[in-house]
């Protein structure tokens, strides 16, 4: 679905690693992120429909990055993922 990325520009070898985790937006544990890739996914199809009401369809994640060195620096960002409605009980006229 999406890849965050981020680069230790400070750190060579094994204190270049950066591990990434979701920190908040994510209630319903919707999203995964691979710890060691950044890779974000969903962990079952989305409904729109369970989505929290207010939030108009879309999920603000906030990702963290966390380097390996001690101690340990990090950064944050924000991830939107917008959920549209798709008619499941359209008609099609052919």
């Amino acid at each position: 679905m999406f890849v965050y990325q981020a680069r230790d520009a400070d750190a060579l070898g094994e204190y270049s690693s950066v591990v990434y985790v979701i920190v908040d937006g994510d209630p319903r544990g919707n999203f995964s992120i691979n710890s060691t890739t950044g890779r974000i996914g969903v962990t079952a199809p989305l409904d729109y429909e369970m989505i929290p009401a207010g939030w108009n369809g879309t999920f603000t994640l906030t990702v963290m990055a966390v380097d390996s060195e001690q101690p340990s620096l990090y950064d944050t960002t924000a991830v939107t993922i917008r959920v549209h409605v798709i008619c499941t009980s359209c008609l099609v006229l052919a």
